[in-house]
């Protein structure tokens, strides 16, 4: 193709992937067909802060409150949601005022156990549990 001299090119380039809107780099998705359970993080608790779950099914944690939380394994390197910030309204928002949207982190839980968790803000894990605080019980 040959293009005239004097004439402007324009480029469109397409993009796939990207960031995960789910909050904390989770590239843990649930897999397809999967039960997710949902735990809502907000007035420093959990809600509500022991979900009984099987193998397989993903807990996705967000944050409807007002101040920076997260989710974190009280074992470290399980998972970490890293900060969740309070709702906001969404990128894509053409006409604000536009219902605000909650940052949420999931991660899907493959063996049985109890899993204890934290806010690494509000909760304190160890022998005085306090604060906010939760926990995973997963059968098979």
């Amino acid at each position: 193709m040959r293009i005239p001299k004097g004439s402007v090119v324009l480029v469109l380039a397409v993009a796939c992937g990207g960031s995960s809107p789910t909050g904390g780099g989770n590239s843990n998705n649930p897999p397809p067909g999967g039960q997710v359970v949902s735990v809502s993080m907000s007035d420093y608790r959990f809600t509500s802060d022991t979900v009984r779950i099987t193998v397989g099914t993903t807990v996705r944690w967000s944050n409807d409150g007002t101040l920076d939380h997260t989710s974190t394994s009280d074992v470290a390197n399980r998972w970490d949601s890293g900060t969740l910030g309070p709702p906001h309204a969404p990128a894509t928002c053409p006409y604000p005022p536009c219902e605000p949207v909650p940052a949420t982190f999931q991660f899907t839980f493959t063996a049985p156990g109890t899993y204890g968790y934290h806010c690494a803000f509000h909760g304190v894990p160890g022998p005085a549990y306090q604060g906010m605080i939760g926990a995973v019980v997963v059968t098979p």
